[in-house]
């Protein structure tokens, strides 16, 4: 049995269903995250409301993201890249990825920074019976080494404004020789900056398009030249 650490807000549910194939996966997400933000704000001390870091625990991890559907679809589609793999994914947040790349057999390490994360992917893996490894991790800051994996894979995580080179460096060190990265984005102001720097980097993309609720999602898939 997975010790999970239970929110520190009580936040308040919906279940979410997507089945491919045979397969059902169930998703315990926040139903309202401008409710749940206010659950944040009013739980916070006066101390917690004035630290520049409050705002890392808005819960956005909690909503069900098109970029996480979009990477989710194309897995079920190329299960060949992940079959037997070991992946990464980074930002994991409800963990829809990392379940589907766990069902189609790859060893997956699911990895998010918010501390109630953990609680809601190991849910979720249970609601969906699967099992997945989780870690508590913040790729952007740390320098802990957890391994190279043969693909590295995030969803909507190119929202900061943080030198797109870096973040490029803060994909690839996790990356095996000849591993891959798939990312998939809504869109976001600075992913041409990013994918320029993965050029730069020595990276070349092959681009997919793939509709979600009527929203086309970017998905990259970059290999070394």
């Amino acid at each position: 049995m997975i010790k999970m650490n239970r929110p520190r807000i009580n936040y308040k549910t919906n279940m979410q269903q997507r089945k491919f194939s045979e397969k059902l996966f169930v998703m315990e997400t926040i139903r309202d995250l401008d409710e749940a933000i206010d659950q944040i704000c009013e739980a916070m001390s006066e101390e917690e409301k004035v630290d520049p870091f409050a705002e890392d625990l808005s819960p956005y991890f909690g909503i069900l993201w098109p970029a996480a559907e979009a990477l989710s679809i194309f897995l079920s589609e190329n299960s060949i890249l992940v079959k037997n793999k070991k992946v990464l994914e980074l930002g994991c947040g409800l963990g829809y990825p990392s379940m589907m790349a766990t069902h189609l057999g790859g060893h997956v390490l699911a990895t998010d920074y918010h501390p109630d994360v953990e609680f809601f992917f190991h849910r979720n893996c249970q609601h969906s019976v699967l099992q997945c490894d989780y870690k508590r991790f913040n790729w952007r800051e740390t320098e802990e080494d957890i391994g190279l994996f043969d693909v590295v894979m995030g969803s909507d995580i190119l929202y900061e404004s943080k030198h797109a080179k870096e973040v490029a460096r803060g994909l690839l060190r996790f990356v095996k020789p000849g591993g891959i990265i798939l990312l998939a984005d809504p869109g976001r102001a600075y992913l041409q900056n990013f994918i320029t720097a993965m050029n730069e980097l020595g990276y070349s993309e092959e681009f997919h398009s793939i509709s979600v609720k009527e929203k086309d999602i970017f998905l990259f898939k970059f290999l070394i030249d």
